[in-house]
């Protein structure tokens, strides 16, 4: 929920954007394939509301490679870089002819496996935007809505996982906890979910946020989150808060969940 207000006396129309968090498909893998049908756009739900009412935002996505935009390249040769349906995605690009094939082995897009699928090694990112007008002397209250994509994992052994501890800055109480679980686990390993929201875009609006505030809710009493962030105060047995003033994000916001069934 964001309360925005016009810095122009004259009031501004501008061109809002909401970008949502990368999705890396080289490093989820198959993790991050949904059902047939699916797309980024079905699978995040994304809504907005402005003063209420209910807006239907537009949404770019871009395929990423190693910094590069290679969306039009993708897409030129029919490659849905919306979808997150692997059975479409595989025949797909199984149906590229060997020269495109080339290419992409060459620009590092797709990983071909000879006798295996193709793993595609691109990032989606995912963008909503809308025309927003801005009213002199006027609140406007803007509301999003969506399930973010989030990357899922098992972790069997705190020190042998590919996730930095550092990541999340997790204390030596919450490593002790996530031990502690895998040791009363049935097959020694958690299910941990990774969230990200991006924050720093607020660092481009006009001054400061005027007053920030977060809420973390773990879901379950028994489950445990790790984030990088000061100041959090537990306010119910699965809730943190904190608020800050004159806030200017430096860094997105990373938050590990990790399931407190054992398995």
């Amino acid at each position: 929920d964001y309360v925005f207000r016009s810095g122009d006396s004259l009031g501004t129309t501008t061109l809002v954007a909401f970008p949502l968090p990368e999705y890396d498909l080289a490093w989820l893998g198959d993790a991050a394939m949904g059902e047939a049908g699916e797309t980024v756009q079905s699978r995040t739900a994304f809504r907005l509301w402005v003063d209420g009412q209910e807006k239907t935002p537009t949404i770019e996505i871009k395929a990423m490679r190693n910094g590069i935009d290679v969306t039009s390249y993708l897409t030129s040769y029919g490659v849905p870089v919306e979808s997150l349906d692997r059975s479409l995605l595989i025949s797909t690009l199984k149906a590229l002819p060997q020269d495109v094939r080339n290419w992409m082995a060459s620009a590092d897009v797709v990983r071909w496996n000879d006798q295996y699928d193709p793993d595609p090694l691109w990032t989606i990112k995912a963008t909503y935007y809308w025309s927003q007008k801005f009213p002199a002397g006027k609140d406007v209250e803007v509301r999003h809505s969506y399930q973010p994509v989030a990357g899922r994992y098992a972790i069997s052994d705190l020190e042998l996982r590919e996730i930095e501890i550092a990541d999340f800055c997790m204390s030596k109480a919450e490593q002790q906890g996530v031990r502690n679980r895998l040791n009363a686990s049935q097959h020694g390993a958690l299910i941990a979910s990774e969230v990200d929201y991006v924050l720093t875009t607020g660092a481009n609006w006009n001054g400061p946020i005027g007053e920030f505030t977060l809420i973390v809710d773990k879901g379950s009493p028994d489950a445990l989150v790790s984030l990088c962030f000061d100041g959090l105060k537990k306010t119910s047995p699965t809730r943190f808060e904190t608020t800050r003033l004159q806030f200017s994000p430096e860094a997105e916001l990373r938050v590990l969940f990790v399931d407190a069934v054992a398995r």
